[in-house]
């Protein structure tokens, strides 16, 4: 078992311990001496790493999704903690998977469970046929309880595709009330089955990463192909019910640029696009906190965040905690008879 985590490590500390290669690159200084860049992982995260001085023993030593056992001293490189690499080897002996996968948090037999109770709701006759063809079929429903929803952004975790699709069910299920003029089975079949491509998509059985379907076909449209093939051999399923059902899931990341073939242009594609942006920002939100607090920041912001591309506000401190030395909380008082906005007529 590992003594030490990513999340463990600080600046200035020795470490010698095993982690997992998700990423290799190999480089020269201006001298013409060769390096190595890795990113190495574990369940709590990952650091990059340099080793410098390469041999050509190292050169070749290991490659990506390889563990290894290296030694070290942590630092700090463009506002980020680095591992500067003093010696590494292959590790060629047992590991303990759960030491390098992240695992959701929640119970992942209780997701379930809640999932299937909302989804039993949806009274379509086909719909509800072609959401048990999926969550009653043994191997899908395994793997749909294991697949991550993402490898680093958001939910990348075991688990986290079922938690994600969970809470942009529950949001929907929330929305469908709200308008009422959605076709609620329709928008809640769309959002359980939105991101069902990502079991074929990722492989998690060393380390969260993209297969061969990813590269061709990505999880939108293949997810949308699966689910119109599951759609197809259900007798008299609605040809232009299962067209709207499609489009739910092409669109549900919303723009092209974003990787969605089609922007929507049904109120049930709009509300999945919407619950699953949320929930996927709601995340990267958290994590950005939670690594903020790991690094012992104690600023009202993060560092800016490198897919939301801003820094991200904390919240406003809760009165019994303490806030950055030297910061005057008073700042955030507001005058109740001052309006920042009004005229001043006077002038």
């Amino acid at each position: 078992m590992k003594r030490h985590y990513v999340s463990d490590l600080r600046e200035g500390a020795k470490v010698e311990e095993v982690f997992l290669i998700t990423s290799k690159s190999v480089g020269s200084t201006r001298a013409g001496v060769p390096f190595i860049k890795l990113r190495l992982g574990d369940r709590t995260g990952a650091i990059d790493a340099i080793k410098w001085n390469a041999t050509q023993t190292e050169l070749g030593a290991a490659s990506e999704m390889d563990y290894i056992h290296a030694r070290g001293t942590i630092g700090e490189y463009n506002g980020n903690m680095q591992l500067t690499v003093d010696s590494f080897r292959k590790y060629s002996e047992k590991v303990d998977p759960s030491d390098f996968l992240a695992t959701t948090s929640r119970d992942i037999d209780e997701m379930f469970t809640e999932l299937r109770e909302i989804t039993s709701k949806v009274k379509n006759p086909h719909l509800s046929r072609l959401l048990a063809s999926f969550f009653d079929d043994e191997r899908t429903s395994k793997l749909f309880r294991e697949a991550p929803a993402a490898t680093k952004v958001h939910h990348a975790c075991i688990g986290g595709l079922l938690e994600h699709t969970l809470s942009v069910v529950k949001t929907c299920a929330a929305l469908a009330e709200l308008y009422p003029d959605a076709d609620r089975d329709l928008l809640l079949t769309a959002a359980a089955l939105h991101d069902i491509g990502k079991i074929e998509e990722y492989d998690w059985s060393i380390a969260f990463r993209f297969t061969e379907a990813w590269h061709f076909v990505g999880h939108v449209v293949g997810g949308t192909m699966m689910v119109k093939e599951a759609a197809d051999r259900i007798e008299g399923f609605e040809a232009l019910l299962n067209l709207a059902l499609q489009h739910a899931i092409l669109a549900h990341h919303g723009k092209k640029e974003y990787g969605s073939p089609k922007q929507p242009k049904s109120l049930e594609a709009m509300i999945v696009h919407v619950a699953d942006e949320l929930d996927a920002d709601a995340a990267m939100y958290r994590n950005a906190l939670a690594d903020s607090a790991r690094d012992g920041d104690l600023g009202l912001f993060t560092k800016r965040h490198f897919f939301l591309d801003r820094p991200l506000f904390k919240g406003i401190p809760k009165s019994d905690e303490s806030t950055e030395p030297g910061f005057d909380s008073d700042l955030l008082a507001a005058e109740t008879d001052c309006d920042p906005y009004s005229r001043d007529d006077s002038s």
